[in-house]
């Protein structure tokens, strides 16, 4: 049974948001995400499938917005299905699930839409602490050398990222290393929840590159979210070895495995 629109009443509110906590490594998108489906006309489509045998069964979620991101955790094989087409209705262009989603959606996606391109991912957190991290919050000043950064990244990544710099830096979402009087390697914060802080958009200047400036910025993040209580998230491509090394290396565990998938409709 597939139900579509904001939870019906405080219980299905209660058990829904018990189901995403449970499963909260992977669910950190679904859950902010969440909230953004209980205001009034809301953009964002919560979707969940029961089983119909058992009216507290949540067998999948789902949280999208229309043409855009689509945060997707299926819990049963067999089942997850039945939500696939409710969620290709809303034509989402990016998709977030796990390793069932990822196969579903291969199998399932044609002729309705192609791959633009798509990623396995692992996903890792990290709780441990570097009190002698040296790094700093990005400020107004260093707006220009972000959007270059932007750039740079964009080309390397093929990606096409507009983040609006001037919010990030007044939220204190993103964090830099300085050397030679300029920055040379950036980190951005991400989603957060009550105990994870996602991290992402590591980047190091080619010129600054192999002289342990990623490392030196990301112990700056970790700590800091660490300080504050929480845990810090990330998710990194499988075939990024030298990237999913040094998380390794500054203990981050993996916790599982994701996938990310772009696509254009016909």
């Amino acid at each position: 049974m597939i139900v579509t629109g904001p939870p019906v009443d405080l219980h299905e509110d209660q058990l829904i948001s018990g189901w995403l906590d449970a499963r909260f490594h992977h669910a950190i998108g679904a859950t902010v995400f969440l909230e953004q489906t209980r205001a009034i006309n809301a953009k964002w489509h919560l979707l969940r499938l029961y089983d119909s045998k058992a009216p507290d069964a949540l067998l999948g979620v789902a949280v999208a917005l229309t043409g855009g991101t689509c945060f997707w955790l299926p819990e049963d094989a067999s089942a997850a299905g039945a939500l696939f087409p409710a969620i290709l209705d809303l034509r989402p262009c990016r998709i977030v699930t796990s390793s069932m989603g990822r196969d579903l959606l291969r199998s399932k996606v044609v002729p309705r839409a192609h791959f633009v391109r798509e990623y396995d991912q692992w996903v890792m957190v990290s709780a441990r602490r570097f009190p002698q991290a040296s790094g700093r919050m990005a400020i107004a000043s260093d707006i220009a050398r972000l959007v270059e950064y932007q750039h740079q990244y964009n080309e390397e990544r093929s990606v096409d990222d507009a983040p609006n710099w001037e919010t990030l830096v007044a939220q204190e979402k993103v964090a830099v290393v300085d050397t030679d009087g300029q920055i040379v390697s950036v980190v951005r914060f991400g989603i957060e929840t009550d105990r994870m802080v996602s991290i992402g958009g590591t980047y190091t200047f080619p010129a600054y590159r192999r002289r342990g400036f990623a490392e030196r910025v990301l112990e700056f993040a970790v700590d800091r979210i660490v300080t504050a209580g929480r845990t810090a998230h990330l998710i990194v491509d499988i075939d990024n070895e030298p990237a999913v090394a040094l998380y390794r290396r500054m203990g981050f565990e993996c916790v599982g495995s994701s996938y990310v998938g772009y696509l254009e409709y016909q």
